[in-house]
């Protein structure tokens, strides 16, 4: 059996030094382009395999960041960790993700556990009312960026969608449509992204000097399901709901199916957040999308210039959001009380929320 290739060997194979081979492993963009394709050429066709835990123990850095996320099902976190471990990969670096649920305990021990394993550094979006501790458990020696969820004293860089901004102008869009009895539904106040959202909503809403109306449905699918149904039956009905997230979206989706709400026709439906399957609801879906591209461009960006030492001119950044409009809105219906009679299971209404 053949020994293990060497750096040497890749170094002579490439025709280059043994500090440009180092260089090209570890990331560095000072090679050219063409001594960079030479080396991994020469790796490659001498299926070498870099030692990490050498390089590591040479260089003191695992080159490895942790990722730490409430929930990798939520849809708008699993998009993100995936342009985040893409970024990483391209810069050399391997994530190790953790997810801490909505446990701030179980977060604590889950960035514990990264510094254990020696990571350069972590992205953290934060369990509910765990924010605090976190910071503190990560510690300000630790390179960070804190992302999605922003506590008010967040001492570390971060980056997130312009919450308020978005949520503003979506409530605009709504109001553009003749709808005056809209309904916010939100997640839970506590989140400062839901604060946000809450915030731009009502501020739109009483510049038309009209009384904001939020809905605090639960952090659960099922417990928006349940609140939104009870919302929808009651007598006087909104003309149009604004969901705060994408568990949110699901759960007013399954209430309005379950109503046989038409949409838009008794009522329009604007979710914040935009994903692939609400355009295979029928009606799609119209939405206000967060910009998880740019989240996690400079989320990388915010990570990589403390992983070099270099100066952060703009620590705090904030990305806006944009409208997506689809079939769910519509003009408000002059009266949207709601009827006597409910047809029955069986009945089908059209324009009820549905899958294609």
């Amino acid at each position: 059996m053949r020994a293990k290739s060497t750096m040497n060997e890749v170094a002579i194979a490439a025709g280059v030094s043994l500090g440009t081979v180092s260089k090209v492993f570890n990331g560095n963009s000072t090679v050219s382009p063409d001594r960079r394709e030479r080396v991994i050429a020469a790796a490659d066709r001498l299926n070498y395999q870099r030692n990490r835990i050498a390089a590591s123990l040479r260089s003191r850095q695992t080159r490895t960041v942790g990722i730490v996320v409430p929930d990798i099902l939520n849809t708008f976190y699993g998009a993100l960790v995936e342009k985040l471990e893409n970024l990483a990969s391209a810069s050399g670096y391997t994530v190790m993700i953790v997810t801490a649920g909505e446990d701030p305990v179980r977060s604590c021990e889950r960035a514990r556990m990264l510094k254990e394993n020696q990571v350069d550094g972590m992205i953290v979006i934060p369990s509910l009312d765990g924010s605090e501790r976190l910071m503190s458990e990560i510690g300000l020696g630790m390179p960070c960026v804190i992302a999605d969820r922003i506590s008010a004293k967040n001492p570390f860089p971060s980056v997130a969608t312009d919450n308020f901004d978005a949520a503003y102008q979506g409530a605009k869009y709504l109001l553009s449509l003749g709808h005056r009895h809209i309904v916010f539904a939100a997640n839970i106040p506590r989140l400062w992204n839901t604060q946000e959202r809450i915030a731009g909503f009502e501020q739109a809403i009483r510049e038309r000097k009209i009384k904001p109306s939020v809905r605090i449905v639960g952090m659960t699918v099922e417990e928006a399901r349940k609140s939104i149904e009870s919302l929808l039956n009651e007598k006087e009905r909104p003309t149009a709901i604004f969901t705060s997230n994408n568990l949110v979206t699901l759960g007013a989706v399954s209430a309005m199916h379950d109503c046989n709400i038409e949409v838009p026709n008794q009522m329009s439906f604007l979710a914040f957040d935009d994903f692939e399957w609400l355009k295979l609801l029928r009606p799609a879906v119209s939405a206000v999308a967060q910009p998880v591209d740019q989240i996690a461009v400079e989320a990388w960006r915010l990570m990589s210039h403390q992983l070099k030492g270099l100066r952060i001119s703009t620590p705090h950044v904030r990305a806006g959001g944009r409208l997506i409009v689809r079939q769910s809105t519509g003009k408000a219906p002059v009266s949207n009380k709601k009827s006597e009679v409910r047809p029955s299971e069986d009945d089908k209404v059209d324009g009820s929320m549905s899958r294609r």
